[in-house]
């Protein structure tokens, strides 16, 4: 996987639009969507960017090792308007955290379901097989 691709789920991770994500790094779409597509690299600059402005850890970045964020919050990253984009981080990862119960729970709603079918049919093969070796 590429960088340009990494950079790519990053943003979805994020929820963004290549719009929205582009502007934070200074960039029109147009300019961000090559970055995504390969037809550009992701330069110095933009990794000082996203460094900044989206804790983007630059060695998951890089090579694909590690955690996407990056751990270190350095103390000049508290700035106020910092916060701000801090916290809409953390309300999209809480959203996220709130969507991904949500499809755990559906999928062990389903998953019940389905073992209770799977015992109806077991119960009813059993009568049948029963009853033909009475015959």
């Amino acid at each position: 996987m590429t960088e340009n691709q990494r950079l790519k789920i990053f943003r979805k991770f994020l929820k963004a639009t290549q719009e929205d994500f582009g502007t934070s790094l200074g960039l029109t779409q147009a300019g961000y969507s090559d970055i995504e597509r390969g037809k550009n690299s992701v330069s110095g600059k933009i990794k000082i960017l996203l460094k900044r402005e989206h804790n983007i850890n630059l060695n998951w970045l890089e090579v694909g090792e590690g955690e996407m964020f990056s751990a270190i919050i350095e103390d000049n990253e508290l700035e106020a308007d910092k916060l701000g984009n801090d916290q809409l981080f953390f309300e999209r990862l809480q959203s996220e955290i709130e969507r991904l119960q949500s499809e755990i729970n559906r999928l062990t709603a389903e998953n019940t379901k389905y073992l209770n079918l799977m015992n109806a049919k077991n119960q009813t093969t059993e009568s049948l097989d029963a009853k033909s070796i009475k015959r």
